[in-house]
């Protein structure tokens, strides 16, 4: 079993082996430079011994005990008269591990940290503490970058909303090349000065990046990230989503064909409650203790109290219908149990299967509502013909976000509950559908990368006269140019989103306690297999299959 390499002019003199193995070693060349001046001497001075750790062996530490010689140095105009040997291929000098050992230890903690790096070598063999783990770290030169051409700028959070640092990747390799401590113009610009040879740089729409490209790589082409716009234009969706709903629901309340059932329940119990509240005040007039009314009337005391308190009728407002995950699916249900399904597990099962995410329990509550109007036809005139006539209304339920979700998505990619939910929405007022089709079209050019019709898409928005959408009209103005490469060239900033991703990992696991310089090194350090597995799956995918990927954490990332 090898378990020391081969080196010249050093020859094994013995091997112990026990709990861990030691290795006598011996120096055997006959002459030795000067680290000072390099001259070669042959005149030995002394010896001594030098104690090593080495890589451990079959779970085996190494300890390695090295004879080294002391040599005059025949040079005499040189200030280091006497030298010891070195031997550069097996330790440094004053070293107490390999370079192999260190090499180790040195990747074990830009991988997960000091102390972290320091448990885990203990229990592989490896040893070094933490403090001896962080000095290797720093101690790690980064390999040479070639002359970068495109690159990605996105800030970083030391704190949020207080403080903010900048990384800046390669897009082309999709690795990290830098981390600025901060996102100023000036260490931007500086930094960009400093790489005459960018051609492209994408951003998102940030106004101090814009200004620090101009100023500090005027000839690079700026790139609008493609994400960043899809959500601003999606906020402005769903202003104008949330305004016309509301609207739709007034006008649904002040249709008389619909609300008269419940103006008829409102009044029956407006009437109910004036009546009782006027016998309690008789009451109270007589003389009677709130809590002697409370038992009569079957209520609490603090109710009695509080009426006779407010001195007027007490109204109770009627509770507005919150959304819910069963809305969606709630004509499906409908359509079953007309059909003669009335098995709440069966239809729980076909629910599951179209994609329903919520709680059984919404179901069952659906289906009870349904069971009483079938059981009960004679509380009220035409309660059974009102069963029978039941059609949910989505559109009084449906949120502004879960509405601008499915103004997003592909169509192709919506459940046909959604599809005919989108359709409702489309054609309850004209102004939904010609948002719907300017969205479309955006998404179209996001896409597709056909950023030439970005003219015609803004002369549209300023002829729907939909208000909602000038913000982000005035935005696109103010970044033409960006916004046109954005949404005609393939690069975007989602490899820089999931460095950001990977650094967070990184900062956190630290737990805040070590300084700028050593998460700038574990941010930066890419191991050759990862680097070399990126490479692989980038030659079998085509060079643009990195940059166009987006991280799974942006939920609006998806149908891009």
């Amino acid at each position: 079993m090898l378990i020391f390499p081969d080196l010249p002019d050093v020859q094994v003199e013995e091997v112990e082996v026990a709990c861990e193995i030691t290795l006598t070693l011996r120096t055997t060349s006959p002459m030795a430079p000067c680290p000072s001046c390099g001259t070669e001497s042959s005149h030995i001075q002394t010896q001594y011994t030098r104690t090593l750790r080495d890589l451990p062996s079959s779970g085996r530490p190494i300890r390695l005990i090295l004879h080294v010689r002391r040599f005059f140095c025949k040079k005499s105009t040189c200030a280091q008269k006497i030298f010891a040997e070195r031997l550069p291929e097996l330790c440094r000098p004053y070293a107490q591990r390999t370079n192999r050992l260190q090499e180790a230890l040195c990747q074990l903690g830009l991988r997960v940290g000091g102390q972290a790096g320091a448990d885990s070598g203990s229990e592989l063999g490896l040893s070094g503490s933490r403090d001896t783990i962080l000095r290797l770290v720093r101690l790690w030169k980064q390999s040479a970058h070639s002359s970068p051409r495109v690159i990605g700028l996105d800030d970083w959070a030391y704190k949020r909303r207080l403080r903010y640092g900048t990384l800046i990747c390669d897009l082309e390799q999709s690795r990290p090349i830098d981390l600025l401590p901060d996102r100023s113009v000036e260490s931007v610009a500086a930094w960009l000065k400093q790489h005459p040879s960018l051609e492209v740089v994408s951003r998102d729409g940030s106004s101090e990046y814009a200004a620090a490209i101009r100023k500090g790589a005027p000839q690079a082409r700026q790139v609008s990230d493609r994400w960043h716009l899809v959500k601003n234009l999606a906020a402005c969706v769903s202003a104008q989503l949330a305004r016309t709903l509301a609207q739709l629901r007034r006008a649904e309340e002040r249709r008389p064909a619909q609300t008269q059932a419940i103006q008829q329940v409102q009044q029956a119990r407006h009437a109910e409650r004036t009546a009782r509240y006027e016998h309690i005040l008789d009451l109270h007039t007589q003389g009677v203790k709130s809590g002697e009314i409370a038992r009569t009337l079957g209520m609490s005391q603090r109710t009695i109290q509080r009426w006779i308190t407010r001195g007027t009728i007490p109204y109770s407002r009627r509770k507005q219908p919150r959304a819910s995950l069963i809305d969606t699916y709630k004509s499906y249900l409908l359509k079953r149990w007309h059909q003669g399904c009335h098995s709440g597990a069966q239809l729980e099962r076909e629910l599951r299967a179209k994609g329903y995410k919520g709680s059984p329990h919404g179901i069952y509550r659906y289906l009870q509502t349904l069971k009483a109007a079938k059981l009960a036809p004679s509380k009220r005139k035409g309660a059974s013909k009102l069963a029978s006539s039941i059609q949910p209304n989505v559109l009084l339920t449906l949120s502004a976000s879960q509405a601008t979700w499915l103004f997003i998505r592909k169509e192709e990619d919506l459940q046909p509950e959604e599809q005919e939910t989108l359709r409702q929405l489309r054609q309850a007022s004209p102004q939904l559908e010609v948002a719907y089709q300017l969205v479309d079209d955006f998404l179209h050019m996001v896409r597709q990368h056909t950023g030439e019709q970005l003219d015609c898409w803004l002369n549209k928005v300023e002829t729907s006269q939909l208000p909602a959408f000038h913000t982000f009209v005035t935005s696109v103005q103010k970044d033409k140019g960006a916004v046109l490469a954005g949404l005609t060239l393939p690069w975007s900033t989602g490899p820089v989103e999931g460095q950001v991703n990977r650094l967070k990992l990184i900062k956190r696991s630290m737990y805040g306690r070590a300084e700028f310089d050593l998460l700038k090194l574990r941010v930066l350090h890419q191991s050759k297999k990862s680097q070399d597995r990126k490479d692989k799956y980038r030659n079998r995918q085509g060079p643009q299959a990195d940059r166009l990927k987006k991280p799974k954490r942006r939920k609006m990332a998806q149908p891009l």
